[in-house]
């Protein structure tokens, strides 16, 4: 059994603050990777801050410059009307690397 402490942040700040307190923490949204590692011994961190509920969704362009937030999943990314008109061939490649399950998660 792997002991580790979970905490789940609702902003930035707090999940920044999180790890700051703790140098062996690591920030999980899926997890799907960290999950299979520790199970193998890879990572073993004390502290898991969960990010799911930071705000970092978000798609935008600000000065010719599209920012994609790093919570937006494949799905959000693909479908958005900046990618859509501005960067087509992305959208089409997310589509068709994974299935639609796989699209709306990762």
């Amino acid at each position: 059994m792997i002991n580790f402490q979970y905490v789940r942040a609702n902003n930035a700040k707090s999940a920044i603050a999180a790890a700051a307190k703790d140098k062996n923490s690591k920030f999980i949204a899926g997890g799907t990777n960290l999950i299979d590692l520790m199970k193998r011994g890879v990572s073993s961190p004390e502290k898991l801050i969960d990010i799911n509920l930071v705000p970092l969704k978000q798609i935008q362009m600000i000065k010719d410059v599209i920012y994609i937030g790093s919570m937006a999943t494949n799905a959000d990314v693909a479908d958005h009307q900046l990618i859509k008109s501005h960067l087509p061939a992305l959208g089409m490649a997310l589509n068709a690397g994974a299935s639609p399950q796989l699209r709306n998660v990762a």
